[in-house]
């Protein structure tokens, strides 16, 4: 007998997502969406098309529709930014509602004839197959949270952009800092007056304008956060892990919403952008398992600062950041190792209920010591 192979890591095959068991007699509703109108395609249990007609794209003329087809129903529909409100609208009046991630739809990407009708029987054929990967829409409040989380950012980008330009006009004019800051305004008068005619100092003063304006919306959306932060009182809870602040935990909680939506921690780990990839080739292991670039950025981003937070203090964290130090860990590699570790501690939490423990947290022994 032929020798078996040994196992490699990364060579077990990935089990295929099911969205639902599908019922007898039930209809497959296929959408394409846009913002005016979106194509409706409306097949029977063997995949036969009995329906094509264009929907409205507003609550009412999708209620309308679907309501009068009658018998079980399964709506899909490729994810976008209507997604949330096909998803409230019809809820209530199907069995099912899949929306799935149109990056992996390449039968639907890569077609040479396409429209609106093609693409949602496309839809269909991939749904039929089990070749649609589930994407999840989350409902209020955490629609809510993250929206305004992801306006918050982009308005601290804008802060840092004039900041920028504040440092690049006083530096063109050699306007020395000398320990003072630019940005505080019992310094702005000394700074205006160096500078070497009106058209100058209007520009400083219009920055400076800009950077107290975004300031005053920051806290605005700091004000709206804790808020909505109000009804979900695990945020609060998140806050006792170190490194988990105020925006942190708002994060974590607004993009994994429920923990046991994901199989594994490998799935979890994919999800914040912890993952490791990895390319195999006849069943060989080629070069060596790299970061990957895959996952929620905004959720990545708070990790990798809660990481970095949580090495200010005597902590379990902290403590297993320099036994990976000493074990000859990258400091990359190290960071992200407790990246990771948080995330895993925060959906402990969010899928227990209960609070921060420290001597739950693995910290290896440092090589070498007593």
């Amino acid at each position: 007998m032929p020798k078996a192979k040994p196992k490699k890591r990364g060579t077990k095959p990935r089990k295929i997502r099911r969205t639902g068991a599908k019922r007898e007699g039930q209809k497959l509703l296929l959408l394409d969406v846009h913002s005016d109108h979106s194509a409706l395609v409306a097949c029977d249990e063997f995949g036969e098309v009995i329906l094509q007609m264009q929907v409205p794209t507003t609550r009412d003329g999708l209620r309308d529709v679907v309501e009068g087809i009658p018998g079980p129903k399964r709506v899909v529909y490729e994810n976008g930014p209507m997604s949330a409100l096909v998803n409230d609208a019809l809820k209530d009046l199907v069995d099912e509602i899949v929306s799935t991630d149109p990056t992996r739809n390449a039968l639907i990407a890569r077609s040479e004839n396409s429209c609106d009708e093609l693409d949602a029987y496309r839809l269909g054929m991939l749904d039929r197959a089990h070749g649609t990967y589930p994407v999840f829409v989350p409902d209020e409040p955490h629609r809510s949270l993250r929206s305004t989380l992801q306006h918050d950012h982009v308005m601290a980008d804008g802060m840092t952009a004039v900041k920028n330009r504040i440092k690049a006009l006083l530096r063109r004019h050699g306007i020395p800092r000398r320990g003072r800051s630019p940005y505080q305004k019992q310094n702005r008068t000394e700074i205006t007056r160096q500078l070497p005619n009106a058209q100058w100092r209007w520009q400083l003063r219009s920055l400076w304008r800009q950077m107290d304006w975004l300031r005053s919306e920051r806290l605005a959306a700091r004000r709206q956060v804790r808020q909505i932060c109000k009804k979900l009182p695990i945020v609060k809870r998140l806050r006792e892990i170190p490194g988990v602040g105020v925006l942190v935990a708002p994060t974590i909680v607004a993009w994994i919403v429920d923990p046991k939506r994901f199989g594994s921690r490998g799935e979890l780990s994919a999800y914040g952008g912890l993952g490791l990839g990895q390319n195999i080739t006849g069943w060989k292991v080629m070069g060596r398992a790299r970061a990957s670039r895959r996952g929620q950025r905004e959720l990545k981003r708070v990790l990798f600062i809660a990481a970095r937070s949580s090495l200010n203090g005597r902590n379990a964290l902290a403590d297993r950041y320099h036994a990976r130090i000493a074990a000859g860990w990258q400091d990359k590699k190290a960071i992200r190792d407790l990246a990771r570790q948080i995330l895993f501690i925060a959906c402990a939490m969010m899928r227990t209920g209960k609070g921060y423990d420290r001597q739950r947290v693995n910290v290896p022994p440092v090589p070498g010591a007593a």
